[in-house]
């Protein structure tokens, strides 16, 4: 939910990479296969060669062949041996988590695929943040159903600064996220829904029924912070916490919905959330919203997407947003 992301870190290119690191990105274009990054991550999943091989249905020998053989091509140990077992070495690791990646998104192709072959008509590759995902897909969708039955959406659900680098990557159609500071030229942000932070509390909460709250009537309240490097939890440490002396918390973060609501039911608790993902409360009938107001400004939610190859569906499922005139809504259209 950042209002930011470092998006010359997203645009690095092959000018950008090392005469050692081109040359390594060469070695495993041309040599690494798709069942060796399969073997890396089940070799760090059960710890061992044997594990690994009957996971993957490999003798034991052909695995560790086929582990040797990438070290020889990488020139580099991936893993090391300890007293029960195997575990990655930093080069080890690094690889994993790419490889990760690229099964998670074979696997999603896939099902794109599968869809296809199901008589799908098109498919559409969808990231987006939490709160974008309660607020606005999950509304969007099904009105989109209502008119594409045979089109195959995949909703893949994160931080806006990894599926803002999966866009970049072509390896998406947009991303419902929060405008961003800046993007690129080739990408444009379209506003959605307009944001806003609010103060929850559970029902039983002192202050529920009072109007024009002040924060000072808060001072004795206790805090469930949302996590690091949300805009949300920008705003209450620079606006809120300082004029509360004394202010108090609970010794965790989170942007977890079933963590923040059990936090809650404790005695004083409070917190300050993106009243974008109130709906996403399973107590709703719990929670409630405090007459509080807060100055800091959440950005809106969007959409990102390339500007001039925008596929048609993802235009249309956009003017279906704007003709659900929503209450909060953003105005800037389509059409």
């Amino acid at each position: 939910m950042s209002a930011s992301y470092p998006f010359s870190e997203l645009q690095r290119g092959e000018d950008a990479a090392t005469p050692e690191g081109r040359q390594l990105f060469s070695r495993l274009t041309k040599h690494v296969r798709l069942r060796q990054l399969q073997l890396l991550v089940a070799l760090q999943q059960c710890g061992s060669v044997v594990q690994a091989a009957a996971r993957l249905h490999m003798s034991q020998s052909a695995a560790t062949q086929a582990l040797a053989e990438l070290e020889r091509v990488l020139d580099m140990k991936l893993f090391e041996r300890h007293a029960r077992g195997m575990r990655p070495t930093i080069a080890g690791q690094a690889l994993i988590d790419t490889a990760q990646e690229v099964l998670t998104g074979l696997q999603e192709a896939a099902e794109s695929l599968a869809s296809i072959r199901r008589g799908a008509a098109a498919a559409l590759r969808l990231g987006a943040i939490p709160a974008a995902a309660m607020s606005v897909l999950s509304l969007l969708l099904p009105r989109f159903y209502d008119a594409h039955a045979q089109v195959h959406v995949d909703v893949h659900e994160d931080t806006s600064a990894h599926l803002l680098s999966q866009l970049m990557g072509s390896g998406l159609d947009a991303v419902f996220c929060r405008q961003p500071e800046a993007l690129p030229a080739a990408f444009v942000f379209e506003p959605l829904l307009l944001d806003a932070a609010v103060v929850i509390a559970d029902a039983g909460h002192a202050l529920v029924r009072r109007r024009d709250i002040t924060l000072q009537a808060l001072k004795g309240a206790r805090w469930v912070l949302p996590s690091y490097g949300i805009a949300v939890r920008n705003i209450l440490e620079a606006e809120v916490l300082p004029m509360l002396e004394g202010a108090s918390w609970f010794p965790a973060s989170t942007v977890s919905l079933p963590v923040l609501e059990g936090l809650l039911t404790q005695p004083g608790a409070v917190s300050l959330v993106p009243r974008s993902i109130l709906p996403g409360l399973r107590t709703q009938g719990r929670v409630r919203v405090l007459d509080v107001h807060i100055e800091g400004q959440l950005p809106p939610l969007g959409a990102v997407y390339r500007r001039e190859r925008a596929p048609a569906l993802l235009l249309e499922m956009l003017r279906l947003w704007h003709r659900l005139q929503l209450p909060h809504a953003a105005s800037t259209s389509t059409e």
